[in-house]
């Protein structure tokens, strides 16, 4: 699974967004596009194949959106959870999982994501069966890139911060591919 948070890969890094477009083509794989506009990467992927585009148009959203998948995957994909992971190679780990639990529930978020709890259910079913996969082979999984917009945004830092907490969540760090 690739995904680009905040980030118009077709316009800004079209060469990325080429080799994504292909291997989509060649692997059938699922991308999520998290931009609050309808770009030309979401447009493109869905030309790909629109059954495994996922587009989440949110504004501020994003770490609500971080949070409500690692719930969902914790709550009906346990075994996506590299809990060996999280404990050998972080530290922090057990109040973030604690805040996740506490609050948010995907239905919890929905006012601040625009999101449908159900689009955030799939998606997280869709992210866990990655993360197994890759675990699995020992290379890929779910990727996920973002711009400088991302970091720059108003809440930039924790962005980042809270998308590297759901790829540890899932194992998804330090593995080829």
């Amino acid at each position: 699974m690739i995904c680009f948070w905040g980030h118009n890969a077709r316009g800004a890094h079209p060469i990325l967004y080429w080799r994504v477009a292909d291997y989509k083509s060649q692997k059938n794989i699922p991308t999520l596009v998290v931009d609050p506009r309808r770009t030309g990467t979401v447009q493109g992927l869905e030309d790909v194949n629109k059954d495994n585009s996922y587009h989440f148009p949110t504004i501020n959203g994003d770490i609500s959106i971080h949070n409500a998948l690692a719930w969902a995957i914790m709550e009906k994909h346990p075994e996506a959870v590299a809990w060996d992971f999280m404990k050998e190679h972080s530290t922090g780990w057990e109040a973030y999982v604690e805040e996740v639990k506490s609050g948010y529930r995907p239905e919890d978020v929905e006012d601040k994501t625009k999101i449908p709890a159900a689009e955030i259910y799939k998606l997280a079913e869709v992210w866990a069966k990655a993360s197994i996969k890759g675990r699995e082979r020992g290379s890929g999984g779910v990727l996920c890139i973002w711009g400088i917009g991302y970091n720059q945004h108003l809440h930039g830092q924790h962005n980042t911060m809270s998308l590297i907490n759901l790829l540890s969540l899932t194992g998804n760090i330090g593995r080829p591919g």
